[in-house]
């Protein structure tokens, strides 16, 4: 697996300024950034690494979107570790060249373990926050041996019934004016194109009813490539997956060894049940549940979440 296209660099002078309470470290100097692009299993996927120090490996949610909606509140974690994010397959800057036959979760795990490779991890330290914690789940599963630390935020459900469940309680929280608003958004010529600006308009209502604090919405990053319609028709054939359309996978969970954080929030349509069972089937694993806080602990609770993993990720380390 050969790195290609690597840059190194410092982001512009404007945007630093604009993010520049998460871009910068305590004696205000940028932390170091890298990007570029990696082939790995077959397709090319882009990446993003920011800080230095002991490194973790960053899963987006989705699956659809792509790592930028985690930054700019993330870096925060950047002043202490070094981070690598990627987009996954056939998401955000990642090749969208793929065979249809490759988007299943058997071909994003092995994307995962080709990033730990590529980078030269050894043991990693792996977070998957949303869809992402799903995705690390089954990774950790596979390759339980490759793990120093497991994170999973927010995640999406060991189990295909308690993830509807969870689809459910989002859609009740949904209020009325919201409701209509997305309807009428859908409709557009715009969103059935997959036009970016539509697409981020879409997905901001979608996330509101997410917030315990709904004003604190209009801080989550959403961007969208300009051939998002393209990557949408791709990533449609994830759901023909039948090892997510229908799964339990709390069993197969006893293979993980590592010590693992499980983090959920009191407001998040994931219902409490759900990250207490994954508590259960993992042996070493500590569950934290943050107060006020719904989908996204990293804009809600930003103080208590980071606190939380840099302790985790120094204990485990020992």
């Amino acid at each position: 697996m050969e790195l290609v296209t690597m840059k190194k660099y410092f982001y512009p002078i404007l945007f630093a300024v604009l993010v520049s309470f998460s871009f910068a470290v305590e004696n205000t100097i940028p932390l170091h950034i890298e990007e570029g692009f990696t082939q790995i299993n077959g397709t090319q996927l882009f990446y993003k690494i920011i800080g230095k120090g002991t490194p973790i490996v960053i899963l987006h949610g989705g699956p659809g979107l792509d790592h930028s909606y985690l930054l700019p509140q993330m870096a925060e974690l950047a002043k202490t570790h070094r981070l690598i994010f990627f987009d996954q397959r056939a998401s955000g800057k990642s090749s969208v060249d793929s065979d249809t036959n490759s988007m299943t979760m058997k071909n994003l795990v092995e994307d995962v373990e080709g990033i730990r490779k590529a980078f030269k991890l050894g043991k990693m330290n792996l977070m998957g926050h949303s869809w992402g914690g799903l995705l690390a789940m089954f990774y950790a599963i596979r390759f339980p041996n490759n793990l120093k630390s497991l994170m999973i935020v927010n995640t999406t459900p060991a189990s295909s019934e308690i993830r509807n469940a969870s689809f459910k309680i989002m859609s009740e929280r949904t209020s009325k004016e919201d409701s209509i608003a997305q309807a009428a958004i859908m409709q557009s010529d715009d969103f059935k194109q997959r036009k970016p600006e539509a697409m981020s308009k879409f997905f901001r209502i979608l996330f509101r009813g997410t917030f315990a604090n709904k004003k604190l919405a209009d801080e989550l990053t959403l961007t969208f490539p300009p051939d998002q319609a393209a990557r949408s028709k791709m990533m449609s054939y994830l759901s023909k997956d039948t090892t997510i359309a229908t799964y339990d996978i709390h069993p197969k969970l006893a293979v993980i060894k590592c010590q693992a954080l499980i983090v959920g929030a009191d407001y998040d349509q994931v219902p409490p049940e759900a990250n207490e069972r994954i508590h259960q089937s993992i042996k070493n694993s500590k569950l934290v549940v943050l107060k006020e806080c719904g989908h996204f602990p990293y804009i809600e609770q930003p103080k208590e979440f980071f606190s939380t993993v840099r302790n985790f990720v120094k204990k485990s380390g020992r």
